[in-house]
This record gives structure tokens, sequence and C-alpha cells, in this order.
């Protein structure tokens, strides 16, 4: 009996260390991942891209309000899409400055196979002249992009890099993260993390200047920390929004780049559901002119 007792508790005690071992992997797995943001982030000043955008909006099944035996459908309204749009566009994220993370420009040229313009990369001419407007001349060109977008509801965490960012040094302890299991994305082996913003204020508000806690999950492949997938979720009184990001490597540019963009959005006060899904294709970088660096 006593042999017994001494094996279980070897047992317990082995178990636990694995468990300890296993834990401090995934640590060191958040902290490499850590530094490739930090890497990444210096790695361009500009990050062109070609976008395709599919939006649509469906209107979930409604039971209907006249239920009855001989009516058990209560005047059911079937669901589905109600609108659908393709939007084509320059896209582009420029480099804001160490911790600062990447704001995005979009340029729209094409909606639904109508040409408003000729494609011509014309926010990347403005940002490499020099000119001392570009930010604003570019948010220009942004805001009026957004009259195509389906819906109502604004559209502020849609920025492919930005997950990324929140295991920035800068901010990365103002969230807790727990490993959630194993997964394979493309062929490769990535570990998943769940993660919930725990610091105060948070980092973004709500529309009435409340705090706004972010939650979601990242995909870290071992080995790199290459941050290979990211989804943000972001929910208030008002509206519930969720970005995912997938990205992949670009053998030419030898860099991850976003690859895939998927966004959710649900007004609480709508009956209707929100899609977006955006590809991005024909990677282009830059860098800040006075560095003396090519472009790619």
């Amino acid at each position: 009996m006593r042999t017994v007792l001494v094996l279980a508790t070897t047992l317990v005690v082995a178990a636990g260390g694995a468990l300890v071992s296993a834990q401090k992997r995934m640590d060191a797995l958040v902290e490499q991942a850590s530094r490739y943001v930090l890497d990444y982030e210096g790695s361009f000043w500009l990050l062109a891209l070609d976008e395709e955008q599919l939006q649509w909006i469906e209107r979930p099944t409604n039971p209907g309000s006249n239920l009855s035996r001989t009516n058990p459908g209560g005047g059911m309204v079937a669901g589905g899409a109600t609108a659908r749009r393709i939007i084509k566009s320059d896209y582009l994220l420029v480099q804001g400055g160490e911790g600062r993370g990447w704001t995005p420009f979009r340029d729209v040229f094409s909606v639904n196979g109508k040409e408003l313009r000729h494609q011509d990369d014309r926010m990347v001419r403005m940002f490499r002249s020099g000119n001392v407007d570009s930010y604003d001349l570019a948010q220009k060109l942004h805001d009026q992009s957004k009259s195509h977008d389906l819906g109502n509801v604004a559209r502020t965490i849609n920025i492919p890099m930005l997950g990324m960012m929140l295991l920035h040094p800068d901010v990365r302890e103002r969230f807790s993260v727990k490993h959630d299991g194993s997964e394979s994305i493309a062929g490769r082996l990535v570990e998943r993390f769940n993660y919930r913003e725990t610091a105060r204020p948070t980092l973004i508000k709500t529309a009435r200047g409340k705090d706004l806690a972010l939650t979601g999950r990242m995909w870290i492949e071992p080995g790199s920390g290459v941050v290979v997938r990211t989804e943000m979720i972001a929910a208030d009184p008002i509206v519930r929004a969720m970005v995912t990001v997938t990205f992949r490597h670009d053998g030419e540019l030898a860099i991850w780049v976003p690859e895939l963009m998927e966004e959710y959005y649900k007004a609480n006060v709508a009956l209707d559901d929100i899609f977006s899904s955006s590809t991005f294709s024909a990677p282009r970088i830059y860098q800040v002119p006075s560095r003396g660096r090519n472009e790619r």
C-alpha cells in the first residue's frame, strides 16, 4: 500500500512539473512573438497592397410573431443576403513610429465592376514625394472611400496589423494571455492563445468615452515567433465587431504580409449582420527615403 501511495505521489509531482514546463514554453513563445512584432515594426515604412473586398449584409431568419398550431412558422420570413458589393482599392499601411503601429488608407478605384478611376498608386507617390500634407490628403481619400461601405456601423479596428501590435512590448503587459491549444494553418503547426485586456483605462473607448476591453485570439508559430493569424473582438452596448487577419510569407519581400482580413459587425438595434472579406495581393514595401534603402 505504501508503495502505491509513493508511486501515485510521484506521478502527481511529475504531472505538475510537466504542466509548469509547458507553461514556461508557452510564456517564452509569447515573449518571442513580442520580439518578432518589435522587429517587424522596423522592417518597412510603407506597405502597399491591392485589395479586393467583398462586403455583404445578411438578415437572419425571422421566426415571425403569429405562432399557432396551424401556423407553426408564425409567418416566418426567410433570411439571407440583402446586399452585396465588390470593392477594389489601392490599400496602404503607413508606419507611424515606434509603438504606434500602422495607419491604413484605402483608395477605391472600382465598385461592382464599374471603374471609378485608373489604378495608379497615387497615395504611394504622395508619401514618397515628401509632401507635408500627405497624411491629410490620404485621409481625405480614405474618408471618401468609406462612402462605398455597406451598413451604417463605424469600422475603426479593421487594421491588419492592429491585433499583432497588442504583443508589442509597450502594451503587452496590458493583456492576460492564455494558451488554448495547437492547430495547423496552411500546413504550419501553430499555437493558439486567448487574450483579454485587463489594464485600465483601455486602449480604445466606446462612442460615449467608456472603457472597452479588447478580447480575441492569436496564432503563433513555435520556433520563429511569427504571428500567423490574429482575431480581435470589441463589443459594447451599441455594436459588436470582430476582425480576423491571416498572414502569409512573401518570399520575394522576405516578410509576412496580410493575405486575408475578415470582418463582422452587428449593431444591437439592427436586424442585419454586416460582413466583409478582403483579399490582399501584390505587396510592395518602401522605406523612408532618408534612410537610403531601396523599395521592393
